[in-house]
């Protein structure tokens, strides 16, 4: 089995995705300082082990101010059809260490990209990072799972004790209205 991995390696050859930014047009003006997507990165990566490398980056340019909102995705293959996130353009400042997150299928097919941004650690000179992550399975009901009956018919554990509040809160409730309703005397 580990023969066979090792010499099925220089045979698994790593995907290559691109990854497009769109500015997000303004409600004043209706017009977008990046009139269509322009690529951001390119990122190789093997769905196998989960490891991805970014092989070119280029940072977004263009006229906008730093709370300007960015598309960044992937471009789909519908046209007008768009698999990513909305981020703010002061995260390509260079003070940030940026993170794509690409989400792919069990076939190893990017679905969906991430971006998020972190400040920068002293001494690390790496400006993106490469997140792959693989779409798992959900959770799974317990579905016609069998009722275990004692030798009586009755299922087995014991009912747990109540409190006093649990057994007696009529009797207070009561007690209260009562009090209400009574009133108190005339002086």
């Amino acid at each position: 089995m580990l023969l066979s991995k090792l010499l099925l390696l220089p045979l698994a050859a790593a995907s290559t995705v691109t990854i497009y930014v769109h500015s997000v047009p303004s409600t004043e003006t209706h017009l977008s300082p990046i009139s269509s997507p322009v690529p951001l990165a390119q990122i190789d990566y093997d769905a196998e082990t989960s490891t991805g490398t970014v092989t070119s980056y280029t940072t977004p340019t263009g006229s906008y101010a730093p709370e300007h909102l960015l598309r960044i995705g992937l471009d789909g293959q519908k046209k007008g059809h768009w698999h990513g996130v909305v981020a703010s353009a002061a995260g390509f400042e260079p003070e940030y260490k940026k993170k794509f997150t690409v989400h792919v299928d069990e076939k190893g097919e990017p679905y969906h990209v991430g971006f998020s941004t972190g400040p920068r650690v002293t001494g690390d000179d790496t400006e993106t990072e490469v997140v792959i992550a693989k779409r798992g399975a959900g959770p799974q009901p317990a579905l016609n799972k069998p009722v275990v009956l004692n030798a009586e018919g009755k299922m087995d554990g014991k009912e747990p004790e109540k409190t006093f509040l649990q057994k007696y809160w009529w009797m207070i409730g009561l007690f209260f209205l009562i009090q209400i309703v009574a009133g108190g005397g005339k002086e």
